[in-house]
């Protein structure tokens, strides 16, 4: 006996159109995801390494600071050596959080120094606070390191990353 239809079971059947190009869609939007996300990983890598880098170089510019006199500190000599420091016109604003600005016997208040494809910007601040009649507090020295996001030149508005290191001498 006949019947209309093919009823045999275990027969393979296709896949339809339909199924082809939504399981296409499926593995397009998890590999665009994919990307994605590595993209960004590899942002905050290269960011979190800019400010590593920014904190050394402060820490260098600190330290070498506190261990001489600081009226005759000078960067550009004590620091060719470790860094490609140069002088500059610019660099993060020092004042802006009670700090007078430091500039050195060889004319220089602000450095640019290179390191690799990134331009940092430091600049030396200090305070001396008085303390109670005629006592002097020890200096307040502060260091901040700008570094901008691309490799421009030096936009106060553009340059947002900061790391500022504070000590006492």
């Amino acid at each position: 006996m006949r019947q209309g239809r093919n009823t045999r079971r275990g027969q393979a059947r296709g896949l339809t159109l339909i199924e082809v190009m939504v399981s296409i869609a499926v593995v397009t939007v998890i590999i665009v995801a994919a990307i994605g996300t590595r993209y960004l990983v590899v942002k905050q890598a290269v960011r979190a390494d800019a400010y590593n880098t920014a904190g050394r170089i402060g820490l260098l510019l600190l330290e070498g600071w506190r261990s001489t006199d600081l009226a005759i500190y000078k960067p550009l000599v004590r620091l060719s050596g470790q860094l490609s420091i140069g002088k500059s016109t610019v660099g993060p604003d020092v004042t802006a959080a009670g700090f007078n600005l430091y500039t050195s016997p060889d004319g220089c208040a602000h450095y640019e120094i290179v390191q690799g494809p990134r331009h940092y910007y430091a600049t030396l601040g200090y305070k001396n606070a008085v303390g109670a009649v005629g006592t002097e507090r020890p200096y307040t020295i502060h260091v901040a390191v700008g570094f901008l996001n691309s490799y421009n030149t030096w936009d106060a508005s553009k340059a947002i990353n900061y790391i500022r290191l504070t000590s006492y001498r």
